[in-house]
């Protein structure tokens, strides 16, 4: 059996498994996860970690046993499956044994199939309670090493794979959100720098989370084919699978035919196919029945309408035919004239849409009622420059420049600078270099501005400049000064002379 096989039977094995054995492996994984998540974000960030290194170090040991304890009655919900009258462990012994081989496991993680399969192995026969788990468990871990190593080896590739995936996922999940729902958090700002050690150890624990089970799966069923070598495990387990599929078969055969030929009437069934034939879907397929055909008065306007528009159809492909044919021509130049009766329905339709769309432009103009408005200037509305929804294109770029003059007269420095901002938005909206969102931040300004000033290279880095001045000073704990608005200045009369130059 090669790798891609027992991987497949795994798979079955899982879905075939009872709520209760994936309850029981989340029972052990999902609080060790999480724990490690917390313990690692603490060692690496907290500078008092070292105070309490020996009891976190502690904790996160008895969660690790805790984890493995749940993990082998897993496994053994598994191997019952396949196997339903093996006799169950002492919970007592499978903590011991968990409790002393399984760290050395963790100290010693080669990737060694015989390893790999030892540990697993060993957990899953002190849970099934085999008298000499060890010995028993090294003899199963040497059976197939070929499959063993292609087990691995496929089961690394998805590792990476699905850690890829779910690290992109968390990395893009901000931006989508930003883009779609317009929701701008502190996530969302990070940009590339989201792929942290934290957003890395919890795409690498999900993916953990999601192969972990199919790895026991794998290992369940390795150890019941080795038994089966001496034991004769799986045959037994065909022949009950067959006696349960004759037994079911005779049930069907034998009780059923006799249930249903005294349900079924006759009469009934028959109501039931006429009626599924009169239904809508069926009704459009079904010829129209012979006999009288409906009458009326309005009836016989349809069909004298009807007739009225064949023959004068009729009409028109008879004299247009006739002004395209020559009384000279014989039958057979007839027959290969270059008009032929397709043709002539194909010039007759186009004439009557020609007539018809000519009709429609004429009155349509008619119609059409020319209105001279003057220009009407509505007055600024009344914004505050200190809310953050406030977007550049509500003012002008002269009305943004005289609030930030107001602002300065004042002393308010910041409020001066945010006024700053949004005019320098304003003078590049204006000019098609950006387009003005309400959800874009400084970082999606400097992207378009970079893709549409190709062309002007020397504008982007002096509008980067920009906008991490306005950010320090408007998001940032820093106070804005008369300088730092002087420098803000200085860079759009720069951005300025850089588009207004020929």
């Amino acid at each position: 059996m090669d790798a891609l096989e027992i991987l497949e039977q795994a798979v079955n094995l899982l879905r075939a498994a009872p709520p209760g054995a994936i309850l029981a492996y989340l029972t052990g994984a999902v609080p060790f996860s999480i724990a490690l998540l917390f313990f690692l974000n603490d060692m690496n960030r907290s500078p008092y970690a070292f105070e309490h290194l020996a009891l976190a170090s502690a904790g996160m040991a008895a969660l690790y046993i805790w984890k493995n304890v749940w993990q082998a009655l897993f496994a053994r919900r598994l191997y019952q499956v396949l196997s339903p009258d093996r006799p169950r462990g002492s919970i007592a012994k499978l903590i011991v044994y968990q409790a002393a081989l399984q760290p050395i496991g963790l100290a010693i993680a080669l990737p060694f199939p015989w390893l790999v399969a030892f540990f697993r192995n060993v957990a899953l026969m002190a849970a099934l309670g085999w008298p000499h788990p060890v010995r028993t468990a090294r003899k199963q871990a040497v059976l197939w090493t070929s499959q063993n190593w292609g087990i691995l080896a496929l089961m690394s590739l998805a590792g990476l794979l699905l850690f890829a995936n779910i690290l992109i996922t968390i990395a893009l999940l901000p931006q989508l959100g930003r883009s779609f729902l317009g929701i701008e958090g502190a996530l969302a700002r990070l940009g590339v720098r989201i792929v942290n050690l934290t957003t890395v150890a919890v795409s690498a624990t999900l993916a953990w989370i999601a192969l972990d089970p199919l790895f026991d799966a794998v290992y369940a069923l390795r150890c019941f084919y080795g038994e089966s070598i001496t034991s004769g495990e799986d045959l037994r387990a065909a022949l009950r699978k067959a006696l349960a599929t004759v037994a079911m078969l005779i049930a069907l055969l034998g009780i059923a035919p006799r249930r249903a030929a005294a349900q079924v009437d006759p009469a009934r069934l028959d109501r039931a196919i006429d009626q599924v034939i009169h239904s809508r879907e069926f009704t459009w397929r079904a010829p129209r029945p012979p006999g009288a055909e409906p009458h009326g008065r309005w009836v016989g306007w349809v069909r004298a309408a009807e007739d009225l528009a064949g023959r004068a159809w009729d009409t028109i492909k008879r004299t247009l035919r006739n002004l395209f044919d020559r009384p000279s021509q014989t039958d057979r130049d007839r027959k290969d004239s270059p008009v032929t009766p397709r043709m002539l329905e194909g010039m007759i339709a186009l004439a009557i849409a020609l007539v018809i769309a000519s009709a429609f432009i004429f009155f349509s103009r008619r119609r059409r009622v020319i209105v001279n408005a003057e220009a009407v200037t509505l007055a600024s509305p009344d914004v505050k420059v200190a809310d953050d929804s406030v977007t550049a294109d509500q003012l002008s770029e002269s009305s943004w420049l005289k609030l930030a003059d107001e602002c300065l007269a004042k002393g308010d420095c910041r409020l001066a600078l945010r006024a700053l901002y949004l005019a320098g938005l304003n003078y590049l909206g204006a000019r098609g270099m950006v387009s003005i969102r309400r959800w874009k931040s400084g970082l999606d300004y400097r992207r378009e501005l970079e893709r549409r000033a190709r062309s002007n290279p020397r504008i982007a880095p002096v509008f980067a400049a920009n906008v991490d001045l306005f950010e320090r000073g408007w998001y940032g704990p820093r106070t804005v000064d008369r300088e730092m608005v002087s420098s803000f200045v200085s860079g759009l009369a720069q951005i300025r002379a850089f588009l207004e130059q020929p």
